[in-house]
C-alpha cells in the first residue's frame, strides 16, 4: 500500500538520492505500447533482435546465464546480452537506467519492493494479461504471495523467476558435537543462546553469519525481520519515526550484539554470497537468510557438505511468524526497444518449464528457479532432491503476510524487510550503514540508533507522509 500524500514526483526522490544523474522524464511518463498494439511485450512468434538484461549475480541467474544458448538454438533470430551484478550494484545500476529512461536494458531482474512503484510511474510494462493468456505458462502456479508481491492494482507487471522467504540454516555436525539442538521453529533469544556456544574463534568457526554487508537488500533484510520479531517498526500509523522506541532499539543492539559476540569474520562485508560460502565450509554453525539458498546448500553436487546442512523456520519473539517475503522477478523497461524479443525471453526463462530444463542440461537441482511455481515441489525428482527442506519453504511462503507484517494493526506501510515507500532505497542504506560502523566499533549502538531515528524523520518529513 502507496500513501497517497506524496509530495513529490518519484523521479524527484531517486535523483535527490543520487541514484540517478541524467533526467529524462518524457520516456518514463509515458506508457508503451506493445509490438502488436495489445498488452506490452506480446509476442508475435516471431521475434528478433538483441535483448539486453540485467541480472542479480546470485547462483540461480548464474544458472540462467550458462543457459542462455539454449533460449537462442530455439529462438535463432535473437540474441541475449547478459549482464551479471552483484546486488547492490544491480540496485543502483538499473534504478538509475530505469528511472532516466536511457534504455540500457529491456529486462532487468527486480523485486517486490520495485514492482508497485515503478509500475505507478509508468517505468515497466504491465506482462500478467498476455502470460495469463497463454494456457502452457499456467501463470496460476505461482504462489499466490509471489504473484500478489509482483502486482500493482491486481495485474502482474514482473514475471517471477524464483521466490523466496527466509529460514534459520544450520550445520548438524557442528551442532551435535556442541550438544545442541535446534527446534523446528526457534526463537531469537534460542537463537542468540546455540550461536555463542558454537561460537569457536580457535577452531575458526563462528556461531552465526548475519550479513552485515550495508544495503537496503542486504543487512537490511535480515535486520528487518528482526525489528518485526521484537514488536518493532519503522513508523507508527501518523508517520513518527520509530527507530528509538524501546521495542525497535532492542531488536537493533541484539542484531549488531549478536554479530559481535558469535558473528563471522569481517561482518560489515559479508552479504548473502558470503555467509553462503561460510556455512558450506563450516566456517560458521547457523545462517540466518533467504530459503532460496536450500537449493544449493543442500545439493550433494555442489556443497561436499549437503548432509550436514539442516533448516529451521524464520526465528521469532513477540511476532510470528518472521519470514520474509523477496522474488526476483524479470520486469520490461517501458522504454524497451524490442520489446517482442524481450517477452519472449522472459517467457521462456521463467516458463514452467525452465526448472526441468536446468536439470536436464546440468544433471542437478542446485541451479533450478525455485519459490515462484508451485508445480515445481510436485515435480518428483524436484520432490526428491528438496526433501530435507521443501516443507519449511513451501509453508512459509503460504503463510508470509506482508500486508501483516508488524504487531500493530495500524502500521501504515507495507512490506516485511522494507517499507515500501520509494525513499527507503536511501534510508535503508544509510541505516545499516550506521550499523556496520557499530558492529565494527567505530561508534557506539546508541549513536547509530540516533541518526538513523534522524534520517527517518527526515523521510517523514520530506516525503509528506507524516500526518
Amino acid at each position: 500500500m502507496m500513501p497517497t500524500n506524496v509530495k513529490r514526483p518519484l523521479w524527484r526522490t531517486l535523483i535527490a538520492l543520487g541514484t540517478a544523474t541524467v533526467l529524462v522524464v518524457g520516456a518514463c511518463g509515458s506508457s508503451a505500447t506493445s509490438p502488436s498494439g495489445g498488452s506490452a511485450g506480446t509476442p508475435n512468434g516471431n521475434a528478433s533482435g538483441t535483448v539486453t538484461v540485467a541480472m542479480v549475480g546470485n547462483p540461480q541467474m548464474v544458472a540462467l546465464q550458462k543457459l542462455v544458448p539454449e533460449f537462442e538454438a530455439t529462438h535463432p533470430n535473437i540474441k541475449v546480452n547478459v549482464l551479471v551484478l552483484p546486488e547492490n550494484d544491480l540496485r543502483a545500476k538499473v534504478t538509475t537506467d530505469i528511472s532516466t529512461g536511457a534504455s540500457s536494458f529491456d529486462l532487468a531482474t527486480i523485486g517486490m519492493f520495485e514492482v508497485p512503484q515503478w509500475a505507478k510511474q509508468g517505468w515497466i510494462d504491465e506482462v500478467g494479461t498476455t502470460l495469463d493468456a497463454n494456457p502452457a505458462y499456467d501463470s496460476s502456479d505461482f504462489f499466490k504471495s509471489i504473484r500478489d508481491g509482483l502486482s500493482y492494482k491486481g495485474k502482474l507487471y514482473a514475471a517471477p523467476f524464483y521466490g523466496e522467504s527466509s529460514s534459520l540454516f544450520y550445520r548438524k555436525d557442528l551442532l551435535a558435537a556442541a550438544g545442541v539442538t535446534m527446534p523446528d521453529k526457534p526463537t531469537w533469544t534460542e537463537v542468540a543462546a546455540a550461536a555463542n556456544k558454537l561460537n569457536n574463534p580457535s577452531a575458526n568457526v563462528a556461531g552465526i553469519c548475519l550479513r552485515g554487508l550495508p544495503g537496503w537488500g542486504e543487512m537490511g533484510a535480515p535486520l528487518g525481520t528482526v525489528i518485526n520479531a521484537f514488536g518493532g517498526r519503522w513508523y507508527d500509523a501518523k508517520w513518527n519515526a520509530q527507530i528509538t522506541s524501546a521495542e525497535t532499539t532492542a531488536a537493533i543492539k541484539f542484531y549488531i550484539d549478536l554479530v559481535k559476540s558469535a558473528g563471522e569474520k569481517g561482518a560489515i562485508t559479508s552479504g548473502f554470497t558470503e555467509c553462503e560460502t561460510a556455512l558450506v565450509q563450516g566456517k560458521v554453525a547457523m545462517w540466518y537468510d533467504a530459503t532460496s539458498a536450500s537449493d544449493l546448500i543442500f545439493d550433494p553436487k555442489q556443497d561436499a557438505n549437503a548432509a550436514n546442512i539442516g533448516i529451521a523456520y524464520a526465528p521469532t519473539g513477540v511476532k510470528s511468524p518472521t519470514g520474509w517475503l523477496w522474488a526476483w522477478a524479470f520486469g520490461l523497461e517501458s522504454t524497451s526497444k524490442n520489446k517482442p524479443a524481450a517477452y519472449e525471453f522472459l517467457e521462456w526463462a521463467t516458463g514452467k518449464a525452465y526448472p526441468q530444463l536446468v536439470f536436464d542440461k546440468t544433471g542437478s537441482w542446485g541451479g533450478a528457479p525455485s519459490g515462484a511455481r508451485k508445480s515445481l515441489y510436485d515435480n518428483a525428482g524436484y520432490k526428491t532432491y528438496g526433501q530435507a527442506f521443501n516443507a519449511v519453504v513451501v509453508d512459509s511462503l503460504n503463510k508470509v503476510d506482508p500486508i501483516h507484517a508488524t504487531n500493530f494493526s495500524d502500521t501504515p506501510y507495507t512490506g516485511i524487510q522494507f517499507v515500501q515507500i520509494p525513499e527507503f532505497q536511501d534510508l535503508g542504506t544509510k541505516c545499516t550503514q550506521e550499523f556496520a560502523g557499530a558492529i565494527s566499533g567505530t561508534q557506539t549502538a546508541d549513536a547509530a540508533i540516533a541518526k538513523c531515528q534522524k534520517y527517518a524523520e527526515d523521510v517523514a518529513t520530506a516525503g509528506g507522509y507524516k500526518k
